[in-house]
Order: C-alpha cells, then sequence, then structure tokens
C-alpha cells in the first residue's frame, strides 16, 4: 500500500515511493518494468526470493538493499520477525541511464554510496524536491549500478524480537506440566519450524528444549522452599512422569537432590531469560 509517492512532483529518471507492507506475504510473483532499488525503512523479516531457479533468503531490517530487474526475480515470499510494522522505500530507475551496460541484481548490498543516494531520495520525496535535483540522484545511482562494485551484506544470524521471547517465556510456563513441542513453540513465534530451533537458540543462548528445562527447574526449586507439597506432585506439576527422574535432572541442575534442596537457602540464579 503506497503511503507517499513522487507521481505528483514530475520526476523523470525515477519513481519512488514508501510502502506499507503486510507482515506475511505467501509467494508471489513480483511485476515491475524498470529496475527497482529495494530499502527495508522499518521492521524486520526473512525476505525469500527466487532467482534462476533458487531460493534464496535474507534477513533484512531497516537499511537493508536489494536491486531487483524485470523479469529476474521469478517469486518471493516474506515473514516479519518482529512486532514493528513493515514500511520500504522503491526507487524504480530509467534503465537508459546506465547506457548499454546492464544493472546487476542483487538481493543483499552493502554500498555506502548507494545507501546515500537512496537517502538523498527519500528526503527529496519527503521535501517534495524538484524534478532536476531527484533526477540527477537517480541518473546517478542508474550509473553507478551498472558500473560500481556491490559487496554482499555480512551473515547476520537471525534473532527473535524481545516480545517473542517473553510469549515464548509465558506460554512455557503456563504449560510446565505439558508436553510442549518445537512445532507448538514455533508456531507461537511466526517461523518455520526449520527456523525455529536456530533462531530461538542465537536469541537465548538455550535449545528450546535446554530452556525448557531450566524454566522446569527454575518452578521446582520454588514450590520446594515455599510449599509443602510432595516431591512427586512437584514433579509432575513441573513436566517429570516420575520422582526419579525429576530428581535426576534437579541433581544435574542443582548439584544436589529435590530433599535436600528444600531445606536450603532459595537459590539466586534468575530464570532463563530473566
Amino acid at each position: 500500500m503506497p503511503l507517499r509517492t513522487s507521481q505528483e512532483l514530475g520526476w523523470l529518471s525515477a519513481d519512488v515511493g514508501v510502502y506499507a507492507a503486510p507482515s506475511v506475504r505467501v509467494e508471489y510473483r513480483p511485476e515491475f518494468a524498470k529496475p527497482m532499488i529495494h530499502v527495508a525503512v522499518s521492521g524486520r523479516y526473512d525476505w525469500a526470493v527466487r532467482s534462476r531457479g533458487r531460493w534464496q533468503v535474507v534477513d533484512r531490517g531497516p537499511g537493508s538493499i536489494a536491486v531487483a530487474l524485470p523479469g529476474e526475480f521469478g517469486h518471493m515470499r516474506w515473514r516479519s520477525t518482529s512486532d514493528v510494522p513493515l514500511r520500504s522505500l522503491h526507487v524504480h530507475l530509467d534503465p537508459s541511464a546506465a547506457g548499454e551496460r546492464p544493472m546487476a541484481p542483487a538481493v543483499g548490498v552493502r554500498d555506502p554510496f548507494l545507501s546515500a543516494g537512496v537517502q538523498a531520495l527519500a528526503r527529496a520525496l519527503r521535501a517534495g524536491g524538484p524534478a532536476i535535483y531527484a533526477d540527477s540522484v537517480a541518473q546517478t545511482l542508474a550509473i553507478h549500478l551498472a558500473w560500481g562494485n556491490r559487496l554482499p551484506v555480512p551473515h547476520r544470524e537471525p534473532r527473535l524480537s524481545k516480545q517473542q521471547v517473553d510469549r515464548l517465556t509465558d506460554y512455557m510456563q503456563a504449560r510446565l506440566a505439558e508436553n510442549i513441542t518445537v512445532d507448538d513453540l514455533a508456531a507461537i513465534a511466526g517461523v518455520s519450524r526449520f527456523h525455529f530451533i536456530r533462531v530461538f537458540s542465537a536469541s537465548t543462548g538455550h535449545t528450546p528444549y535446554q530452556y525448557l528445562r531450566r524454566l522446569r527447574m527454575a518452578a521446582a526449586a520454588e514450590l520446594l522452599h515455599h510449599t509443602t507439597q510432595p516431591i512427586v506432585q512437584i514433579a509432575l506439576a513441573c513436566g517429570y512422569r516420575s520422582p526419579g527422574q525429576f530428581a535426576a535432572a534437579f541433581r544435574r541442575e542443582y548439584g544436589v537432590s529435590p530433599t535436600r534442596h528444600r531445606g536450603q537457602a532459595p537459590d539466586p540464579r534468575p530464570r532463563p531469560g530473566a
């Protein structure tokens, strides 16, 4: 959905616009007639594009740039990985400005010159800048894309937002006695099962199993110190089928048995994610 465009400004060498995007877009085939520079303005998302029969997935956030040519990208899709609304800047360039040398597509680029140019066009769009300025910048960008060198964006391990981790933690704590699956957690986080374990571990420093186990152990320690519930009930409440299984897990975590721990001072260690 367009939020602001250069359509009424009389620019000739570039069509520029700021657009709002849905948090999830299923696979579709983009159609555009001119080379496009796509800049992520707000939000963070996993952006997948299929070019020449191969899918490539890029973690994109504010400032991330992609260069697309008409017909080059077969299909694309995306999914937001944060709670921030997705906004993007689209810059469609006049291909004749680059002469006979074709521009090269790229899913992600790291290019200070290109970044400065699109930021200049974004400022001109907000201010309603004159065509002579916008066209000069756009022509320079087209030439640069045809002749300049671009470096691929360094790999960044995607991460869950704090809000996603908090939701997952609350979900686990409310269901410590249940059989929580990776599929359940991935659905809550809004990411695929394939990516979930990797992004969860990168975000928390623990695998989902390790994180859940530590939540269960922290809850068990609290119950041992502050209630008189039998150990078998505490074991069941924290997701363990038998006192023996619970005692073994508790000893690995705290170095003592549940019975001995019950008589000690409360453990000062914070819960995972605290």
